[in-house]
C-alpha cells in the first residue's frame, strides 16, 4: 500500500522535465567525448558543443524551476516554499525509460 502512495505522488511534469534534462546532458557529454577522442576542432565544433551545453542548461533550469513552483513536487520531496530543491544527479550513461 505504501508503494502505491509513493508512485501516485510522482509529478508527470517533473518526470518529463527530468528526462529532457538527462537527454540534454547525455547528448552534450557524448559529443564532447567524441570531439576529444577524435581531436575534432574548429568553429563549427565549438558552436555545436556550446549549443548542446546551452540546451542542457536550459532543460535543467526548467526542471529546477518546476521543482520550486509545483506543489506536488514540493510535497513529494518535502520542501517548504523557502527552500530550493537540492540538485538532481543525472547519470550521463543511463537513459530513463520513455
Amino acid at each position: 500500500m505504501e508503494e502505491l502512495t509513493i508512485d501516485a505522488a510522482i509529478c508527470s511534469d517533473y518526470e518529463r522535465l527530468l528526462k529532457e534534462s538527462q537527454r540534454g546532458l547525455v547528448a552534450w557529454r557524448e559529443r564532447s567525448e567524441e570531439v576529444s577522442r577524435f581531436g575534432l576542432q574548429g568553429k563549427n565544433i565549438g558552436d555545436e558543443l556550446q549549443k548542446l551545453q546551452a540546451d542542457y542548461a536550459a532543460a535543467y533550469h526548467r526542471l529546477e524551476q518546476h521543482g520550486k513552483t509545483c506543489i506536488l513536487c514540493q510535497f513529494t520531496i518535502g520542501l517548504t516554499e523557502n527552500e530550493a530543491p537540492s540538485s538532481v544527479f543525472i547519470s550521463p550513461r543511463r537513459e530513463l525509460p520513455a
